[in-house]
């Protein structure tokens, strides 16, 4: 089995939520974090034969790219990563035993949305830019008369420097609302998103263009 560019990305992204990973057998791959903040779960067109415990997956990724058009061949206890077109090469991966790892024991179900908005690429850029540039971590999603205002603030200091982008008008939900998020949670592969927020502390991100989807924990002081 040779990974695709595709599936590549997706560990380079789930390894930036957790480092370890327990891929079961079949077609998709899951993870969570240590905080069980954000669950991540993406469906790939490999089909995995077997469960795959990784206690590093830099550590793996760092294996795929030391073997020249790697192929994996998969042998109940470990992987053989081998290629090589001028010199044969030839890694054996030990899997880890998935009962030290983190792994998610069940799938979220999505409780009732009281709002959904869409982001594009740009915009969650241009989010995380000014929490960079401001230093700050907090991102809220703040609704009146059916606009939807993200706000990337500090809240902590009511005088530190706030940034506001108006990411839709015409909303069908009119009441006033703040869902409030970590944005150092938002570890997104790039892509276009629906965003689903639900006053019971979650929200959930569906990449428009990638089979891939994030369910994101909110702030307690989330008010609907």
């Amino acid at each position: 089995m040779q990974l695709s560019n595709d599936t590549v990305e997706v560990l380079k992204n789930f390894s930036t939520i957790n480092p370890n990973l327990v891929i079961e057998p079949g077609q998709k791959v899951k993870t969570i974090s240590e905080s069980k903040t954000v669950m991540a779960s993406a469906e790939i067109v490999e089909d995995f034969p077997e469960q795959v415990g990784i206690y590093d997956l830099n550590e793996f990724l760092s294996v795929l790219n030391l073997v020249e058009t790697p192929d994996v061949d998969f042998k109940g206890k470990f992987m053989n990563i081998s290629g090589g077109s001028q010199f044969a090469q030839q890694v054996r991966y030990y899997y880890s035993n998935p009962e030290i790892l983190t792994t998610p024991n069940k799938d979220i179900q999505m409780p009732d949305v009281d709002v959904g908005v869409t982001l594009s690429e740009d915009i969650i850029g241009k989010l995380k830019q000014a929490a960079s540039v401001l230093g700050h971590s907090d991102l809220s999603f703040v609704g009146k008369e059916g606009s939807v205002e993200a706000v990337v603030h500090d809240a902590k200091d009511a005088t530190a420097n706030v940034f506001m982008l108006n990411v839709e008008s015409g909303n069908t939900v009119t009441q006033e609302f703040n869902f409030d998020l970590n944005i150092s949670n938002l570890k997104l592969i790039p892509g276009d998103y629906y965003v689903s927020l639900s006053s019971k502390a979650i929200s959930h991100w569906q990449n428009l263009n990638f089979p891939v989807e994030y369910f994101v924990a909110l702030e307690s002081t989330t008010k609907f």
